[in-house]
């Protein structure tokens, strides 16, 4: 293979194994091929499935994946309930931990304990994660994160909806949602309250006494946008009559006005 002529030949080589995980010589095939304008040719590669299952970390995490899998002839490419948490169990990630959330979002299980191949192999190759350990470390990076980066939050949270369902329908069960709810709004994601304000505690106990219906995705994906202004306001400023807010928590801001917050009811949160 002869040597790169140009600074702007090299660069373009570079860009294109560091994304791809191709070698030199493929990346410079491809290159030659798309006029070495390095965004076509890693288009070009990916678009390609024969260049794709070459790349040296996908092949790695192909081997990881098929080595939990529990029904190799009926699911080639799924990861069922049993072989996720047999994966899960070998990264050291509890179900029960916001890890795990912060896991099927990254690799974008349709559903709570299925995973896909392809997901698998998405989430890990960009970063080219392609061991247990290394598969671990991203993860547990991202849920060391998950307190600062509230875009990174938003999407795990919005995403936990998602892997609730169950088929065909479109709310989830209250008691379920309310135990997700302690997990995400907690310590080690979106810490709801403030210093006054016990907030999750309060929706919850007014959704338990008043409540306590299915949950549909626009009321779980408005509930953290309440919990947001909530944390930045805790005296419900943002609220008023006319928001357009649902119904649900229009009447919980009036149960925290009348019963929190009138009697003398709130308390400092330690």
């Amino acid at each position: 293979m002869p040597t790169p002529s140009t600074s702007q030949q090299k660069a373009a080589i570079a860009e294109f194994t560091s994304v791809t995980n191709a070698n030199t010589s493929a990346a410079t095939k491809l290159l030659k091929q798309h006029n070495w304008n390095s965004s076509n040719a890693i288009n070009a590669f990916f678009n390609n499935p024969s260049n794709t299952a070459a790349n040296p970390a996908r092949k790695s995490l192909d081997r990881i994946f098929d080595s939990y899998r529990t029904s190799p002839r009926e699911s080639p490419d799924e990861l069922d309930l049993e072989g996720t948490g047999n994966l899960l169990q070998a990264l050291s990630i509890d179900l029960e931990d916001i890890g795990s959330l912060v896991f099927f979002e990254a690799v974008q299980s349709p559903q709570i304990g299925v995973i896909t191949r392809q997901g698998f192999a998405d989430a890990f190759s960009d970063v080219n994660a392609d061991s247990l350990p290394k598969i671990r470390n991203v993860i547990l990076g991202k849920r060391a994160e998950m307190t600062r980066d509230r875009a990174l939050f938003k999407r795990v949270y919005n995403h936990t909806f998602q892997l609730l369902l169950e088929d065909r329908k479109k709310a989830m069960d209250f008691d379920q949602a309310a135990a997700f709810w302690r997990v995400l709004f907690s310590d080690a994601g979106l810490k709801w309250e403030t210093r006054n304000s016990p907030w999750l505690e309060w929706w919850l106990e007014y959704l338990e006494s008043e409540w306590k219906k299915s949950v549909n995705k626009d009321l779980w994906r408005q509930t953290l946008t309440f919990a947001e202004e909530t944390l930045k306001d805790e005296n419900l400023g943002f609220w008023n009559e006319e928001s357009s807010w649902p119904s649900v928590i229009d009447e919980f801001a009036e149960w925290v006005k009348s019963k929190k917050r009138s009697g003398g009811e709130a308390m400092e949160v330690e």
